[in-house]
């Protein structure tokens, strides 16, 4: 086994592609910094240049050169939970050191730490991260075994390490680049700690209606000049505005709170019943009034 090591870690070193077994699905990859190498991984797996690639690190310091700080919130909560295994994990990395094919452009880039000591060590001696996408053709099904391997791909890299994987499951990929955390595939890892978006409806005022948004214990809102027959026209591309300002979606949102006086009579019937009518489709609490696990509505 130590020859097959020995011969990988040479091959990609020189900027060739091998097919490597992870601790989930077989993987194919290259030099992060190798971009001719890249491009021909691009073009052997037939993969859109619009789709980002994750990379493998040995470290956290390894993922540390290539990613802008990483808050301590991700680290405690995720990276060291989860690494090494079967999450990757989307940050905002150091573009200038990352090849615009493996972030499509993006200012992201997705990382994992695999749960493979061989991968580990063969990751470590080259020195930098590796591509690690799935050991296929683009629009093909993942491989688990050697023999799921399409017998073209591998006629087209420069070796195959074996081996087996140790699960039959792809990794889970979570977007951390924002906030709330968004879980873009699930797999092997299933992440139940997510974080809490709440919005805030306050149409009190007859002059100004406010909408906000508490993304765990930070809030950010908007406001806006109005003359009281106008609320109701108002409110709900507020919301949404405010939704995609920060990448959300109303299917997002884990509750609602709204301000139920004291107030404008009119005023804050029309916030009452904006946020009625989203509790009752979102199946969300509304002013964290539950009971029986039946959403109950704010009446005014």
């Amino acid at each position: 086994m130590e020859k097959q090591v020995q011969e990988t870690i040479k091959i990609l070193k020189q900027g060739g592609i091998v097919i490597f077994p992870t601790d989930t699905a077989f993987g194919i990859g290259c030099r992060i910094d190798n971009e001719k190498a890249i491009e021909k991984l691009f073009k052997i797996r037939k993969r859109p240049e619009t789709q980002a690639v994750p990379v493998l690190v040995s470290s956290l310091k390894m993922a540390e050169d290539y990613l802008l700080p990483i808050s301590e919130e991700v680290v405690n909560k995720l990276i060291k939970k989860y690494w090494p295994g079967a999450l990757t994990i989307v940050l905002p990395c150091k573009a200038e050191k990352v090849p615009d094919l493996v972030r499509s452009g993006g200012l992201t880039l997705g990382v994992r730490m695999p749960a493979s000591k061989i991968l580990l060590k063969i990751i470590e001696a080259v020195g930098v991260p590796i591509l690690g996408p799935s050991a296929n053709f683009h629009g093909e099904k993942t491989p688990y075994k050697v023999e799921d391997i399409n017998p073209k791909l591998i006629n087209l890299v420069d070796y195959v390490f074996p081996g087996k994987t140790s699960d039959d499951k792809i990794s889970t990929v979570i977007d951390c680049s924002k906030k709330p955390w968004r879980v873009l595939r699930e797999g092997a890892v299933k992440i139940s700690n997510k974080q809490k978006a709440i919005l805030i409806i306050d149409t009190a005022s007859n002059q100004v209606i406010k909408v906000e948004l508490r993304i765990d214990s930070n809030e950010y809102a908007i406001r806006q000049k109005m003359r009281l027959r106008k609320k109701a026209q108002v409110v709900l591309p507020m919301i949404e505005k405010i939704l995609k300002k920060h990448d959300l979606r109303l299917e997002d949102l884990s509750g609602i709170e709204v301000n139920t006086g004291p107030g404008s009579f009119t005023g804050l019937r029309v916030g009452i019943a904006v946020a009625n009518a989203l509790s009752f489709i979102l199946k969300v609490q509304i002013n964290n009034l539950e009971k029986d696990g039946i959403v109950e509505p704010v009446y005014q």
